[in-house]
């Protein structure tokens, strides 16, 4: 629950309470179908039968102090992969990713895809560089980090330096009128197969007509649908050890639908992430 890297409309540490409270909209009981898991109507089938969750809590915030609370994230971060779990964190805004990031060295090469309206490549912004306008810059400067993939782009305030720097990278970067014209299926072969992968997804990613609860929206975003399907391609092409969800940002949403929607997104993609873990399983036992 850190904003602390905001440019513009702060709130987005009200974000992950706001997601737990919502996410109680999924947490029901069937009496008919005592099952875990969820039943997915499009599949037919029960997803995260055999998985537990866990809310760790949040990661120890003291405001203004980002050194600090980026060692708190460091240790957080480290101490859940220490335990074998499969984690996934809530912002807060943007810059959280780094520290997030950061702490996954010590597993060998990593890839990135993010769902995103903006690059978050920009080196500094007057003096500081840890901003949430830059945290792929700083996960692009970290010697384990291969490929970058982003997702969604559109607005009037991507920094043309920012973007050729990013191509000259080899970044996939794929704009959200791609999204449109080219459908899912192409964008999800357009990212690379990855061995392992972190995905983080900034819920301005989401059209602002869907998700208004974030502080630097911008038109002509994504559907819910599109980024769904987009996730869960990625999670049958590649090893995904873990993701984020950030920037919502409660304030700015009366409505309730930008948590309740970043809950649901998560739990969907927990679902596409551990069929395709218990598929891969079936078949090596197999």
């Amino acid at each position: 629950p850190f904003d602390e890297g905001v440019g513009f409309r702060p709130g987005a540490r009200f974000g992950p309470r706001a997601v737990r409270e919502y996410s109680m909209r999924f947490a029901y009981f069937d009496p008919a179908a005592p099952e875990r898991g969820y039943w997915d109507l499009e599949k037919r089938k029960r997803l995260l039968t055999d998985v537990t969750l866990l809310d760790c809590g949040d990661v120890d915030i003291v405001p203004l102090d980002r050194v600090y609370v980026y060692d708190q994230i460091d240790a957080a971060v480290k101490e859940i992969i220490k335990q074998g779990a499969f984690p996934v964190f809530l912002g807060g805004d943007h810059s959280v990713t780094y520290p997030i990031v950061s702490a996954f060295k010590d597993g060998g090469p990593l890839s990135i895809v993010q769902l995103d309206a903006h690059l978050d490549r920009r080196d500094e912004v007057v003096s500081s560089k840890y901003g949430h306008g830059s945290p792929i810059r700083r996960i692009s400067e970290l010697s384990f980090i291969e490929s970058i993939s982003t997702i969604g782009i559109r607005g009037l305030r991507a920094p043309e330096r920012d973007f050729r720097e990013a191509e000259a990278r080899g970044d996939v970067l794929i704009l959200s009128h791609e999204v449109h014209e080219k459908g899912t299926d192409a964008i999800i072969q357009a990212v690379p197969q990855m061995d392992r992968c972190y995905v983080t997804i900034d819920i301005d990613a989401l059209d602002p007509a869907i998700a208004p609860g974030t502080g630097t929206p911008e038109a002509d975003g994504l559907s819910y649908r599109q980024i769904k399907t987009i996730l869960s391609g990625i999670a049958k092409r590649s090893q995904i050890v873990g993701f984020d969800l950030v920037e919502v940002n409660p304030g700015l949403d009366p409505s309730g639908r930008t948590p309740l929607f970043a809950a649901q997104l998560c739990v969907e993609f927990l679902g596409a992430i551990f069929e395709h873990k218990k598929k891969i399983k079936n078949t090596e036992t197999l």
